[in-house]
C-alpha cells in the first residue's frame, strides 16, 4: 500500500500545461442496439468534443508534452504525421496558442488543393517540410533539429502522436477520469475499444489501470497500421519507462497486453466493409459521426466481437471516440 501511495504521488506531481476542458462526456448508446441487437451494453466517450475545430484526444497528451518543452526552456516544437495528420495539426495549434513555434515533417506528396488538416496548417503559416515515405519521416525531424539548433532556436521533438513516456501520461489521467465516471454514473466497465496506432493511448491506459486498480477492465486497441506485435512493442516502448518513473517493480509483457490487429483492411485509413456499416449505423441510429482511421475500425472491431459471441448482452463496453473528424472533409 505504502508503494501504491508513492506512485500515485508521483503521478500527481507530474507536470501539465491546460490545453482545453477534458472532462469530455460518456454517453449511452441505446438506439444503435435497434440496428444491431447483438451489441453488449454500448457506451461512447466523446473525446471528440475536445477543443474548437474537433481537437480530439490528441491533446491529452500534448498537456504533458508542452509542459515538458516549456520546463526545457524550448522555443520551437518539432513533430511528424501524414499529410492529413490529425496529431501534426493539433500539435501545431496547441504550439501556435502556447506561444512556441512550429515546424512539421509530413510524409507524402502536397496536395493539389488544401482541405482538412492540411488547410489549417496552412492558414496558421506552419512551416512543413515534406518527404516521401513514413521511415523518412523521424530522420528529417533529427536533421531539421540540428539545422534550427544551429541558429540558436532551442528545439522539442515530439513523437508521432506524442505517445512516449511523457505524453503517454495524458492517458493515465484520462483513467483516472473514467474512474469518477464510472462512480458518477454507477457502473463499471467490463471493456475498453479503442483505435490505435502508435501505442501512446493504450500505454497509458495500462499504466492507469495499474496504478488505480482497474485489473477487472480488459482495455484493448484496435490497430489502424501495424501489426499485433509492432503495436505491442510501441507501448511497452512507453510503458517501461513510465513505470520506472512511477517507482513500480515488476514489468508488463506483450502477455499482459490485447490488441487486435484484423480489422485494418487494406492499410490505414481506408475504409472496410465493416467500418463503413459501423459508421452507417453511429451515424444514423445516435447522430455520432466515426472517422474512418481509428474509430471506425474500433467501432468495426466492437462489431465483430459482438457478432463471435466475445461480449456477453449484458457486458458494458466503452467504446472510446478519437475525435479526427476533419478527415471527413479531405
Amino acid at each position: 500500500m505504502e508503494k501504491l501511495d508513492s506512485a500515485l504521488s508521483i503521478y500527481r506531481s507530474i507536470g501539465r500545461m491546460p490545453l482545453a476542458p477534458l472532462f469530455t462526456p460518456i454517453e449511452k448508446c441505446e438506439r444503435i442496439r435497434e440496428a444491431l441487437p447483438e451489441l453488449p451494453e454500448l457506451y461512447i466517450k466523446r473525446d471528440d468534443f475536445i477543443g474548437p475545430l474537433v481537437w480530439g484526444n490528441k491533446v491529452r497528451k500534448l498537456e504533458y508534452s508542452l509542459f515538458e518543452a516549456r520546463r526545457q526552456g524550448a522555443d520551437t516544437i518539432l513533430t511528424f504525421g501524414g499529410i492529413q495528420s490529425n496529431h501534426a495539426r493539433i500539435t501545431a495549434q496547441v504550439a501556435r496558442r502556447a506561444g512556441f513555434d512550429c515546424e512539421l515533417i509530413l510524409s507524402g506528396k502536397p496536395p493539389k488543393k488544401a482541405a482538412a488538416n492540411f488547410l489549417i496548417n496552412q492558414l496558421m503559416g506552419i512551416p512543413v517540410h515534406f518527404v516521401e515515405s513514413r521511415e523518412d519521416r523521424a530522420p528529417k525531424m533529427a536533421e531539421l533539429s540540428r539545422e534550427l539548433e544551429k541558429k540558436g532556436k532551442r528545439v522539442y521533438p515530439i513523437p508521432l502522436g506524442a505517445s512516449d513516456a511523457t505524453g503517454s501520461f495524458g492517458f493515465v489521467r484520462a483513467m483516472e477520469e473514467i474512474i469518477q465516471q464510472q462512480q458518477a454514473l454507477g457502473i463499471q466497465f467490463d471493456y475498453l475499444l479503442h483505435g490505435c496506432s502508435s501505442g501512446g493511448t493504450q500505454a497509458g491506459l495500462v499504466v492507469g489501470q495499474h496504478l488505480f486498480q482497474q485489473k477487472h477492465l480488459n482495455i484493448i486497441g484496435v490497430s489502424a497500421d501495424d501489426s499485433e506485435d509492432q503495436i505491442k512493442g510501441y507501448i511497452l516502448q512507453a510503458v517501461e519507462p513510465m513505470l520506472r518513473q512511477l517507482g513500480r517493480s515488476g514489468k508488463l509483457t506483450e502477455a499482459d497486453l490485447n490488441v487486435d490487429a484484423a480489422h485494418i483492411g487494406e492499410g490505414y485509413a481506408i475504409p472496410t466493409a465493416l467500418s463503413n456499416l459501423a459508421k452507417k449505423a453511429f451515424a444514423e441510429n445516435e447522430g455520432i459521426l466515426l472517422e474512418d482511421t481509428y474509430t471506425a475500425k474500433a467501432a468495426a472491431a466492437l462489431i465483430d466481437f459482438a457478432r463471435q459471441g466475445k461480449f456477453r448482452p449484458s457486458d458494458k463496453v466503452l467504446l472510446w471516440h478519437t475525435g479526427g473528424l476533419l478527415n471527413l472533409f479531405k
